[in-house]
């Protein structure tokens, strides 16, 4: 332990004896002469609970402490001027492209153009590209005080490969079984987005990924955010999804209703994520969700989603990440506007595009 700290706790349990002496001698009649044979016993007991305590804290931390995931965010490098990709109500619009998938984006453009919506394309962290180093960092590092019992992967250093593990080594770093280096680069994708929302000092942007597929005249979000903000109030909500749900391959919605389990964060009220609640004939309060493909956030829920992620580094999948934040207030559409295009070609699980 670093000198600093011992003096330090040295001190405090200096500190603490003397003022615990003080009061038992006030509290009966008592001066300190008589506590004194005692002291440095008293002394020695409790600098080695203070060290332990230390020790205890940082295995604890360990895993914020080494986090700093913000450092893999990708910049944007000379933004444009932001009245190209805006539109009424919302500061600016993001698109998620890798540059290995041209085709992709611009048949999501070919489907906005046509109502004078340009998504600014934001340049995705392809997670096959990353460096083993850099997905070691990501990941949550197991520590003793964590949930126990969970299964996940570990990426093996010298072949990235995913192997299945149970969860119980201190110090390793882990994610959940779905998460591969593509939903890895995808995790990072949106969280430099939200960085860069909040560094610009945004107050409601719309993100989408390049799978999108047009349902109605997409202007009318314009419309659904006032109507969201009348109903519930501009400050009390988070997130809108521009859809009712997300998609399976045959175009079915795919409802969620509970949450995936991390080892470094318990819900307080788990039931809440199985909440489904229709407020008007436009909208529905929800708990959870899948799909992260068209989503209109307030500045309250990108702070909110940008510090949770920072606190406890990724582990899930990001669509089951953003309704973790204790706070995080969700709606959805209850007429499809913006929704996913089913069949549309994905680099989650493979880089496809090879």
């Amino acid at each position: 332990m670093p000198d600093f700290f011992k003096n330090y706790f040295k001190k405090f349990a200096q500190y603490l004896i003397i003022h615990d002496m003080q009061k038992f001698g006030h509290r009966h009649g008592h001066g300190l002469v008589h506590e004194k044979t005692n002291s440095s016993s008293c002394l020695g007991i409790l600098y080695m609970y203070c060290t332990w305590l230390f020790l205890f804290t940082i295995i604890s931390l360990m895993h914020p402490l080494s986090a700093g995931i913000e450092k893999y965010f990708k910049k944007i490098e000379a933004k444009p001027s932001p009245s190209h990709h805006q539109m009424r109500q919302i500061d600016f619009i993001y698109m998620i492209n890798l540059d290995e998938r041209p085709e992709k984006f611009k048949k999501c453009v070919q489907q906005l153009e046509p109502y004078g919506i340009h998504p600014y394309r934001f340049s995705a962290v392809n997670g096959w590209k990353l460096p083993l180093s850099a997905i070691n960092d990501l990941g949550v590092k197991y520590a003793p005080t964590m949930a126990r019992g969970l299964q996940g992967i570990t990426y093996d250093m010298v072949t990235g490969h995913s192997v299945q593990k149970a969860i119980n080594v201190p110090g390793r770093t882990y994610f959940c079984q779905a998460m591969s280096r593509g939903a890895i680069g995808i995790a990072l994708s949106h969280l430099s987005v939200l960085q860069d929302a909040d560094n610009c000092r945004y107050k409601t942007i719309w993100i989408m990924e390049d799978d999108i597929e047009v349902i109605q005249d997409p202007r009318m979000v314009s419309d659904l955010i006032e109507k969201l903000d009348a109903f519930v109030g501009p400050d009390k909500w988070d997130v809108l999804f521009t859809d009712m749900d997300s998609k399976d391959k045959q175009g079915q919605y795919l409802p969620c209703s509970g949450y995936a389990r991390r080892p470094n964060f318990l819900p307080k009220y788990p039931k809440r994520f199985r909440k489904k609640i229709t407020i008007d004939y436009n909208f529905r309060k929800i708990g959870a969700r899948y799909g992260s493909y068209s989503m209109i956030i307030r500045r309250s829920g990108i702070c909110k989603i940008l510090h949770f992620l920072k606190c406890h580094q990724l582990f899930l999948p990001y669509d089951m990440e953003y309704c973790l934040p204790p706070d995080i207030r969700l709606y959805t559409v209850l007429n499809d506007v913006v929704s996913t295009e089913p069949t549309a070609a994905s680099d989650n699980w493979w880089p496809g595009y090879k």
